[in-house]
């Protein structure tokens, strides 16, 4: 755990970004990497059929991943503060809040899932590949919860170390168990892109326990046995207050990404396989702004909470100089090298070459997007840290709803340039995002935000 309400801010930033990259890095890659073993074991179609169901994927955990943001939020406010009490009831009652919604959310995807495959407009052939895939990651939902749970908890604190324990475990154990269950081996049968969900589940299964069993060696506030269960309104209003807001931020760009697959849909499965393609190479290229953006998030809850406005500027200045230096190098490697990193996905197939030629298309628009997106994030960590996630909400809708949305349809439709007119207004949506992001943060306004009052909440 670190206090980053005192010593040097530049080295107390790369010293918890860093961490954090690489924990979101081993969370890319173990993601990645299934897509390569569904690639190369199952070919193109199977590629398209898990892409059709990522936003969707993405969507239902939205409002946990919300509810997570705010828990961050206040557990590092009250960690800046050094209110250990107040720091035991934020995590009891924020887990259980979580909890009751996981399970609500879970129940919600299981009724809706061959709705949902309607609304993105999945291929006839590639539905029953994308069914059992969505059937089986929604069902499991709950492992996926209490891992980002514990992630986010432990960031408040200031403890990235053993975040990245705890996803280079996950990744470990994803990239051992889903070929076995895609192609089987002795007893286990060859199950396909089923396959794929189940080693994922496994893999989540094993580590919250493992995970949870180390923290309750090594971290003295984490043992439930010692919490105090009892409701705390207050706090649990403040998660809400902070949560639903994030939580609609976060179900606002999944639905934005749900709007696209199903207009990328239109253009067939070589196009949808390249997109899938594009987003996975896009989880690793944007992965470094997400993580500064996460450690931002930390050490201006943290001084925030401490009344230290001058680290808060201090630290935004080191994390932008860092995260737009990273996104640079990305933009320029996916500009110049679409095919060779396209083709680690798929296996030599008639289809490879459209596939491939597809990938190079997105980049022509998609690589330049991320140095906005470091802006961006970077931008919304301190606001988020504040506790403004009502901003967030707003700025998020006007980019990647109202922008990118009209914008790709009238670009791909009316304009006639088919899925280049989609690529062509993500790359806008992502300028315009960066631009609103950077004239609200300059306005100010988040510093009025009162989160923590004296004496708790």
């Amino acid at each position: 755990m670190q206090d980053f309400t005192e010593g040097h801010i530049a080295r107390q930033v790369i010293h918890f970004c860093v961490p954090i990259i690489l924990g979101n890095l081993l969370l890319s890659v173990f993601n990645i990497i299934n897509m390569i073993w569904i690639g190369r074991l199952l070919g193109h179609t199977a590629v398209a059929a898990v892409s059709t169901v990522m936003p969707i994927m993405m969507l239902l955990p939205a409002f946990l991943i919300g509810l997570g943001m705010a828990t961050n939020v206040l557990i590092s406010q009250a960690f800046g503060r050094k209110d250990i009490a107040l720091l035991r009831k934020i995590l009891s009652n924020s887990f259980t809040a979580s909890l009751v919604f996981c399970i609500l959310i879970t129940l919600l995807g299981l009724l809706l899932r061959h709705k949902m495959l309607d609304w993105v407009h999945a291929p006839q052939e590639v539905r029953g590949m994308a069914l059992s895939y969505l059937t089986i990651i929604v069902a499991f939902l709950v492992f996926q919860f209490f891992i980002n749970w514990m992630t986010g908890m432990l960031r408040g604190m200031g403890d990235a170390r053993t975040v990245l324990k705890i996803l280079g475990l996950l990744t470990v154990l994803n990239i051992v168990l889903v070929p076995l269950f895609i192609h089987g081996m002795g007893p286990l049968p060859p199950c396909g892109v089923a396959g794929a969900a189940w080693g994922t589940v496994l893999a989540s299964v094993l580590t919250g326990a493992i995970g949870y069993a180390y923290l309750m060696r090594h971290n003295p506030y984490v043992n439930m046995k010692s919490w105090d269960f009892g409701v705390d309104w207050p706090i649990i209003r403040q998660v809400f207050v902070i949560g639903v807001p994030a939580s609609l931020q976060m179900i606002v760009t999944s639905l934005s990404g749900v709007l696209i697959i199903s207009l990328v849909n239109r253009y067939g499965t070589d196009v949808t396989a390249a997109f899938g393609i594009g987003m996975q190479i896009d989880m690793i290229a944007i992965l470094p702004a997400i993580s500064i953006g996460m450690a931002v998030t930390s050490i201006a809850g943290q001084n925030l909470g401490a009344g230290r406005f001058d680290r808060v500027s201090a630290a935004l200045r080191v994390s932008l100089l860092f995260s737009v230096a990273i996104a640079v190098l990305c933009t320029l490697v996916l500009a110049l090298f679409p095919y060779q990193i396209g083709s680690l996905f798929l296996r030599e197939s008639v289809e490879r070459a459209r596939v491939l030629s597809g990938v190079a298309d997105y980049y022509r628009w998609m690589a330049w997007t991320f140095p906005c997106f470091a802006v961006m994030f970077t931008l919304q960590g301190v606001l988020r840290g504040a506790g403004d996630t009502v901003s967030l909400l707003v700025l998020a809708f006007a980019a990647f709803i109202a922008i990118r949305i009209p914008l790709a349809y009238w670009l791909a439709d009316s304009r006639g340039y088919s899925q280049n007119g989609i690529w062509m207004a993500m790359f806008f949506s992502a300028v315009a995002g960066a631009g609103l992001s950077w004239a609200y943060y300059a306005a100010g306004r988040w510093k009025k935000m009162k989160v923590l009052k004296r004496g708790g909440l």
